[in-house]
């Protein structure tokens, strides 16, 4: 029980010297319990009377000892002076009934009583028994119970959150009807646990789900599915971990729908996004659309990680940001029929196959593959197996490290774009279909001539092995006379791979695969070998580092040697002249504007009139690869 000191007459106070006071219960005539100790233990006389000093003539009064109170009081002062309700601060409603008292937010305006108040979180142990593993008397049954009891009341106040406390709970096969969201202290801090062969939980509302707590299968039990949910929208799955089902999750249609924090672990088949109108069981499923998981990794999963897939009805406009695929035994991301999914900073790694895409069976005009985007992020190890329409199927800024890439029946190219691929990248199938390109990049720049010789007004340096087509707008106007000049220039450029001498060869080298020296660690990808039996020279390209001469170069296929000297760097060179590509109107024929290869650079020159001055600007556009 809470204390209130009666601080009224612990000063002295005039005109009260050996007045009667008199402490009744609030709103009473009941004297109250009163006692000298905050603890309430030391009973003290009920009424008082205040001892005297008298000063100046004026009689003063207080207490003779520090009085408490327990309870809600007034003070009546020789029968003819009250004081006002005198209330202990609340601490405990033990004993007490408090539904009516009222509740006001910090700051707020509007009071509320306790009971209203307390009806608006839905804590599940409010409805029944729910009784942690290991608990005396717990049971899967009576946690389903009461928690079933508590989402029903969240239900019928048309949705809310159903608090539940830290600990592992086991559970039977639960639903969460419309709005209402299953939320723990926290993934991994709250655990539910169910080791049935069924669904075990089902969202059987829109906007309805789980968050912060981790869903438990414990042994991969065949059959068992962590999450189902048939046609439903704006699934709720924020913080939260699936692990040790045959499936994680199994999505059959439903629309915007946003996962935070998302992770699966250790299923045989991760996560079930289909498409699919479920015609052999309910026949209300429907495309699946406008999917996005935000962060969280798909780990240990024995069939797929994730399955993206079109069953019989549109599958697509999915994004993936920033999620982890690791360790899976099967396939880590299985994309078949989809159309429209894009992933940002992935990881894969450690898996034995990472991406698998296919068109569905049978064909139609729903299912081919088509606009599927991976931006950034890394691919390491495993295999990536590509197969039929792959309509615009790109890879962006990807560092796509020792993967086995395979290629059955593309339909379209696959392009990679600005990808680095290191450490034995090897291509099958139909290699050709793997298309590399660098990024459009454009150069602008402004000048003003002051002679006729030639104004160097842009330039790109070429790495060895790289191909440009560059393409050039210039516009001139005369500064000292009324001259225009207007070009469009374009031409092709290369500049062949560096040049490598070995001797004291062990083995053949194979063109295609990366050498590495085994002192300086410098890389680069064999493109040519001019093989002279113990000598030779090898042409690279996609060069990291510096190879030292005497070095032991190897390529991971048996080929080995010694580098003798260093690497010999090739020039830039135009392809073609610049007459059989040049587009020009001008009204002054005594201006050029042409590209021209120096050392390893690709200049763009300018050059006027001994006679005029000339204002250009221009504009470079380069596709590189």
């Amino acid at each position: 029980m809470a204390s209130i000191r009666l601080s009224e007459f612990d000063t002295w106070r005039p005109g009260y010297g050996l007045a009667t006071v008199t402490i009744v219960r609030a709103g009473t005539d009941n004297l109250a319990l009163v006692y000298t100790d905050e603890n309430l233990l030391n009973a003290a006389a009920n009424p008082q009377t205040l001892i005297e000093r008298i000063q100046n003539e004026i009689s003063y009064g207080k207490w003779s000892a520090p009085l408490y109170v327990g309870q809600a009081v007034e003070l009546q002062i020789d029968s003819v002076d009250q004081t006002g309700v005198i209330r202990p601060s609340l601490d405990t409603l033990e004993d007490e009934v408090g539904s009516d008292l009222l509740v006001t937010v910090p700051s707020g305006g509007a009071a509320h009583t306790l009971a209203e108040y307390l009806a608006r979180r839905i804590d599940v142990r409010d409805y029944g028994e729910f009784l942690a593993v290991g608990a005396v008397g717990a049971s899967a049954a009576t946690n389903t119970a009461t928690f079933q009891a508590a989402a029903g009341v969240a239900g019928a106040a048309g949705g809310g959150f159903v608090e539940l406390p830290d600990g592992f709970y086991t559970l039977n096969p639960f639903s969460l009807a419309e709005n209402v969201v299953a939320r723990g202290q926290g993934r991994g801090a709250t655990t539910l646990q169910c080791n049935q062969a069924s669904r075990v939980c089902t969202i059987a509302g829109d906007r309805a789900g789980l968050s912060r707590l981790t869903l438990d299968g414990i042994s991969v039990v065949a059959g068992s599915v962590g999450v189902y949910a048939v046609a439903r929208d704006q699934i709720v799955l924020d913080d939260v971990e699936i692990k040790r089902f045959a499936a994680s999750k199994h999505i059959r249609g439903g629309e915007n729908i946003v996962w935070n924090k998302l992770f699966v672990s250790d299923c045989a088949d991760g996560s079930k996004l289909h498409g699919d109108t479920d015609a052999g069981d309910s026949g209300l499923g429907k495309r699946l659309g406008n999917v996005r998981w935000i962060g969280g990794r798909i780990d240990l999963c024995s069939i797929t990680g994730l399955d993206v897939q079109y069953i019989d009805a549109p599958c697509g406009q999915i994004t993936l940001e920033g999620v982890e695929f690791d360790t899976n035994t099967g396939t880590a991301l299985k994309v078949i029929g989809a159309r429209g999914v894009t992933i940002i900073d992935p990881v894969f790694v450690g898996n034995t196959v990472d991406i698998d895409i296919a068109d569905a069976t049978p064909l139609d005009g729903d299912n081919s593959i088509a606009n599927i985007h991976f931006l950034r992020g890394r691919i390491s190890g495993g295999e990536m197996n590509l197969a039929d329409t792959l309509e615009n199927v790109v890879f962006e800024g990807v560092e796509i490290d020792d993967v086995d890439i395979t290629l059955t029946s593309p339909g379209n190219n696959v392009l990679a774009l600005d990808c680095r691929e290191i450490n034995d990248v090897t291509l099958a199938g139909t290699s050709t279909a793997w298309t590399r390109s660098r990024t459009t990049n454009k150069g602008e720049s402004f000048g003003v001539t002051t002679s006729n010789g030639a104004t160097k007004a842009w330039a790109i340096a070429l790495d060895p092995g790289q191909r440009v087509f560059l393409t050039a707008k210039v516009v001139g106007r005369q500064q000292n006379g009324i001259n225009d000049g207007f070009y469009f220039v374009a031409v092709s450029a290369k500049r062949a791979g560096s040049a490598l001498a070995y001797d004291t060869q062990t083995g053949n080298f194979t063109v295609g695969n990366v050498l590495t020296g085994a002192t300086s660690g410098a890389t680069g990808r064999i493109t040519a070998d001019a093989d002279g039996g113990a000598t030779g020279t090898l042409t690279l390209q996609d060069i990291e580092g510096v190879f030292v001469d005497n070095e032991l170069i190897t390529d991971g296929s048996g080929g080995s040697a010694l580098a003798n000297g260093a690497l010999v760097a090739a020039n830039a060179a135009l392809v073609g002249t610049n007459a059989d590509v040049r587009a020009v109107q001008e009204s002054n024929a005594n201006w050029a504007c042409v590209f021209a290869a120096n050392g390893f650079e690709i200049e763009l020159r300018v050059t006027g009139d001994t006679a005029q001055t000339v204002e250009w600007t221009v504009e470079v556009e380069v596709v590189s690869s």
